[in-house]
This record gives C-alpha cells, structure tokens and sequence, in this order.
C-alpha cells in the first residue's frame, strides 16, 4: 500500500474492506475510484489511494455504476484567500453520462468526518475555458458530497441535473452538504424535467440564482430542498434563491431552509419564486424579513406556508411545533 495523501483512515468514510482482499470493492462487487489532482496520474489505476487518478473525467470514464470516486483536496497556498480548485483536464467540463447510474462522488478530505463541514469548503471544482456548466449530471440514483462548485469560466450552470420526458435522466439524484458559490449566470444549479431530486444541507452564497428547476418536458416531481442556506452579501445581482417553473409540477419541499439577507440587490428579488403554480410546502424556514404569501420577497403560488419564522410577522404557534 504505501503512503498516500488522502485522509488517514480512508475507509472509515464509507469504502467497504472485504474480507477477499478486494480492498475498496464495494458491496455489490463495484469498484472505488481515487482522484488526487495533485500527486495522481491517469496512467493509475485509480483503485487505490496509493495509485489515484489525476483526473476526475478519467475516473468518471473508468467507473461502471454503482461505481464510488473519491476526490481529495489539493495542496493549499496558505497565502491565498480561497482553497486551490481542481478543473478538468480538458474544455469539455465533467460529464456523468446517462449509463452510469448508482455512481457516487464524495470530496474527502481531513474534514469529511465532520457532519457540519465534511470537506465542502476544501474540495473545489472549477470550471475551464469555453465551456458552458461545471458539470452537467445525466445519470440517476446518482450522489454528490462534500464539494464546493465555483464557475471559472463556465457560463450557465455549476450543477446541471438533467431529464427528459423520455429518459430516466437525473432521477432521485442527492446533493448533499455541497457548496455553490459566486455565480454569475443562469442558476448555480438548474434540475431539468427530473423527479425525486433532493438538495441537502448545502451552502449557495452570492448567486444571481440560486436553485433553478423547470419542468420543460416533463415535470418537476418531489423535489426536496432541504436544511440549506442562501447567502447573498456582495454580488449585485442576486435575484432569486429557488426559482420554480413549468407546468403542472408537484411535491415541491422547501423545508428547515435559512435566507439570510433582508432584501436581495437585484433581477426579480424573490427568496422563493415559483412562476408557474404548483404543489407543495414550505416549513420550518427562516425569511428575515415577512414573507408571508403576496409579500414581495416571496411567490408562493400553490404552495402552502407552515412553522416559518418571518421577522415582521411570526405565526408562533405553528412554529414552536415545526420540525426542521
């Protein structure tokens, strides 16, 4: 084995040790994937710590679903204000094709152990020159954990979960403890015509848009965003935090969400903006200003409110009992 860079204590984070001597062989016989962008080479198998990948596409590529692709940190400048990125190895950004369903890709780094944290504010992916989305997720049943997405050069998405009405697509995708960060263009993360997608314990700070989801072909069907914070303080063109839109879409969950700013700086200025009319809830969620139906700073258009705490006018009752 040998000495390798990633966190000591590897398998603690989820990587089954077999009995066969299959060491990262996951329980259905799948392999895991290493990537190290600092000290890994494509000519690696991957299979090991000790023999990472450089490239997460080359991992990506390599893997079959139900296939895990750990990626670590990279070396950090102490000096800089920001943690060193990863960015592809080429302009084509990362890409999980339709096929690989059931695939995992998790940050590890000295951190993934912590459940608050776990490594999303130091395993960064940045996008390359020419390109249009960070990474762009065709595959269901799919995973990603403790990353934080910046835009480089892309221009449109950092996160692009994507369906139609006649693939299974992005379905029951979780994003889970990730961050999105200072993004300029259509949305941080835009859900296209998927169902079953849930958006967990993430951190969106300085977004002109924050989460977007249409239903274009299909329809957006039980989404779930969940204990995830909406930061805006610089950028001048935060908009909207969660935009919703298309027709007939149904089951949208807004729960135990926090919204930091009093008023957003720019575009439609909405904390929730649903465009289209649908079905849903939103609970337990913290507005620091009223947002109560009708209020400017939220369109709740078919969806219904209960236990938020609103900072100008507070149903205390349903809020002592929500459950966040």
């Amino acid at each position: 084995m040998g000495l390798t860079k990633f966190p000591h204590g590897v398998s603690s984070f989820g990587v089954p040790i077999m009995g066969t001597g299959a060491r990262y062989t996951g329980w259905w016989g799948v392999q895991s994937y290493f990537v190290d962008y600092d000290h890994g080479s494509d000519s690696n198998s991957g299979k090991d710590p000790s023999a990472s990948m450089c490239n997460l596409q080359t991992a990506i590529n390599a893997a079959a679903a139900g296939s895990v692709i750990y990626v670590r940190n990279r070396d950090q400048d102490v000096s800089g204000t920001d943690p060193e990125y990863i960015t592809p190895a080429s302009t084509a950004n990362w890409n999980i094709p339709e096929a690989k369903t059931h695939l995992s890709i998790i940050g590890a780094s000295n951190l993934s152990h912590v459940p608050s944290e776990a490594g999303r504010i130091s395993v960064y992916l940045s996008g390359s020159t020419g390109t249009s989305r960070v990474m762009q997720w065709n595959a269901a049943f799919g995973l990603l954990e403790n990353l934080a997405f910046r835009s480089g050069s892309a221009t449109t998405y950092l996160l692009y979960l994507y369906s139609s009405s006649t693939s299974l697509g992005a379905q029951a995708t979780v994003v889970n403890n990730c961050e999105f960060k200072k993004h300029t263009g259509t949305a941080a993360v835009y859900i296209q015509d998927t169902w079953y997608n849930t958006i967990y314990g993430c951190d969106f700070h300085d977004n002109m848009i924050g989460i977007s989801a249409f239903g274009f072909s299909s329809t957006i069907r039980r989404l779930m965003i969940a204990n995830t914070i909406f930061r805006n303080q610089t950028l001048s063109e935060n908009g909207q935090n969660i935009r919703i839109a298309g027709s007939s879409n149904q089951d949208i969950n807004i729960i135990g969400c926090v919204f930091t700013n009093s008023t957003l700086t720019g575009g439609t200025n909405k904390f929730i903006n649903i465009v289209d009319a649908a079905t849903g809830t939103i609970a337990g969620c913290y507005f620091p200003v009223d947002a109560g139906e009708g209020v400017t700073s939220i369109t709740d258009n078919g969806l219904s409110q209960m236990g938020n705490y609103q900072a100008d006018h507070v149903d205390h009752e349903s809020c002592y009992g929500a459950a966040v």
